[in-house]
Parts: C-alpha cells; sequence; structure tokens
C-alpha cells in the first residue's frame, strides 16, 4: 500500500508473520504416546522375550515424549540453548534406535521364534504340564500340527482343544494346528514392528533437521537484533 505525503512515496510496512515453530515437534510428542499405548496393549500378548521389548518401547516412548516437549519449550521461548540440547538428545535417541534397530530387529525370524516356542510348549506339554492350553485357547488351534499329535503321543486331549467348551465332542475339535497359526502371527507381528521402528526413527530425524534448522533461525535473529 503506498501513501502520497509531501512529494514523497512512503510504502507501509508489511505485517510481521510470527511462526509457530513449536508444531513441528507435535508428531514426536504423538508418536511418543502412540508408542506407550500401543506396546501397553500388546503387552499380555507376547511371551517374556517379547514383554521386554515391549517394555522397552514403553519406555522409549516416554523419552521422545518428554524430549519432544523439551522441544516444544525450546521453539516457544525460542530459546537458543534449549533448541540445541533438544537436537542432541534426538542424536541420542536416533542412535539408540538404530543399534535397536539394525542389531535386534532386523534380525529376528518370526518363524524360527514361533517353531521354537511350540517345541518348548510341545515338550513341557509332554512332561505333564498343560503348555499348551493357552496357546490353543488363543488361537483356536490344537496340538502342534493338529489334535492327532495328542492321541500319536498316547495323551488326552486337553479341554483348551474344543471350541465353545463343548469337551468330549469329537466335532468340536479345532482342525488346525497351532505351529503354522503361531507363525502367522509371529510374522505379522515382526512386520508391524519393522514398520513402526523405520517411522520412529524416520520421524526422529526429520525433527532432528528442524530442531537445527530453527536453532540456527534463531542465532540468525538474534543477531539481526543487535544492529
Amino acid at each position: 500500500m503506498e501513501l502520497w505525503s509531501y512529494g514523497e512515496i512512503y510504502v507501509a510496512p508489511k505485517r510481521k508473520v510470527v511462526p509457530q515453530p513449536h508444531m513441528r515437534y507435535h508428531n514426536s510428542s504423538l508418536l511418543g504416546i502412540g508408542t506407550i499405548v500401543v506396546n501397553c496393549l500388546a503387552l499380555n500378548n507376547y511371551t517374556d522375550e517379547g514383554r521386554l521389548l515391549c517394555i522397552f518401547w514403553i519406555v522409549l516412548g516416554a523419552i521422545v515424549f518428554l524430549v519432544s516437549f523439551f522441544g516444544c519449550c525450546g521453539a516457544i521461548r525460542e530459546n537458543i540453548c534449549l533448541t540445541w540440547s533438544y537436537a542432541f538428545f534426538l542424536v541420542l535417541l536416533i542412535t539408540g534406535n538404530a543399534i535397536l534397530h539394525f542389531g535386534y530387529i532386523s534380525h529376528i525370524d518370526g518363524e524360527t521364534k514361533a517353531r521354537k516356542d511350540i517345541d518348548m510348549a510341545w515338550q513341557l506339554q509332554m512332561n505333564g504340564t498343560d503348555a499348551m492350553s493357552q496357546i490353543q485357547s488363543t488361537l483356536s488351534c490344537c496340538g502342534k500340527m493338529n489334535s492327532t499329535d495328542y492321541t500319536t503321543a498316547n495323551l488326552t486331549i486337553p479341554d483348551s482343544c474344543y471350541s465353545n467348551g463343548n469337551v468330549g465332542n469329537t466335532t468340536a475339535i479345532y482342525p488346525d494346528g497351532c505351529l503354522y497359526k503361531l507363525i502367522a502371527v509371529y510374522e505379522a507381528a515382526e512386520h508391524w514392528i519393522t514398520i513402526f521402528s523405520w517411522s520412529t526413527l524416520s520421524v526422529e530425524a526429520v525433527a532432528f533437521v528442524s530442531a537445527c534448522i530453527l536453532a540456527i533461525t534463531f542465532r540468525n535473529q538474534e543477531r539481526r537484533s543487535r544492529y
């Protein structure tokens, strides 16, 4: 907008747009909360090894949330020290996640793990412990390959092999074995864990780059304000 006054041209100053840099860290905060919720829900669906991994992700999600909140505070206050500190913590998180992903998650073999768990449960079953019960009830299956595994081993078919509590009714026995059903479950879990791990690394990497750009922007603004 131009204004004429005493033969001179004055240009009205443009309105300064105040950025909202803290909005960049909302995705990281939501990722942390989502990590905690998902792993809390999945905690009871895994064996001891799987539960340890879930607990690790819960702790990691809490750390991501706290660090993201720390970054939001630095961005809102336009504090250079807080923003660089946030970037430093992100480097630690990215390093830890990379070690976890390439050192452990990428080597997970769902089929091998499922066969190992089934063989262990079956050996306990053979020794008189009803170790197959939980697997059979959860997956609606019977035996390793099918119900004939029990008759071949001279064992009584357990109640967990019958659908709807129809114990003794041979037509109510689950027709499928537990091995391949457990393999399918473990491979699906392996697939989603891999996707989740890559997503976490990607979000943290983007947040790190944003934090560095933001810290440099704040420093440049501080320098310009001195003149």
